[in-house]
């Protein structure tokens, strides 16, 4: 279970410069440690020609929108903390994780790694039409 990672894709504007999808991303990275370790994210900004593909490979329809394991689940709506519990562990790939997941719903979000968390995932990195993701 160590290396199975749920999958999560924020496709937005730009997290810097757009209120909501910052606060998209805000929502992924203010997640606990142990749900952390338990997800892989990143920030595809439209701005950014291969975060075009990936909105399109995902079939995405708003701004911003989180895609858990490629499902468009949260469009235009920023969720609360038990809603991305819920979905994670929908999408869980294997019941023990499922399980751990949802034994953390009533943790809430952590803000104080909040930057750190933001950094990993390259939030606000790839803004520019003329960037790469690496």
């Amino acid at each position: 279970m160590a290396d199975q990672k749920i999958t999560i894709d924020v496709l937005t504007l730009d997290s810097v410069q757009c209120a909501a999808c910052g606060y998209m991303m805000e929502s992924i990275a203010a997640l606990p440690t142990d749900v952390q370790e338990m997800i892989e994210y990143k920030e595809w900004s439209i701005k950014n020609k291969d975060s075009v593909a990936k909105f399109i490979e995902l079939k995405g329809r708003v701004l911003p929108t989180i895609c858990i394991e490629g499902d468009l689940v949260f469009e235009s709506i920023i969720p609360q903390y038990e809603e991305l519990i819920d979905e994670m562990a929908k999408r869980a790939p294997s019941e023990a994780m499922k399980e751990r997941i949802l034994s953390l719903r009533d943790v809430g979000f952590e803000f104080d790694k909040l930057q750190d968390n933001l950094a990993k995932a390259g939030s606000g990195l790839s803004t520019r039409v003329d960037s790469e993701r690496k």
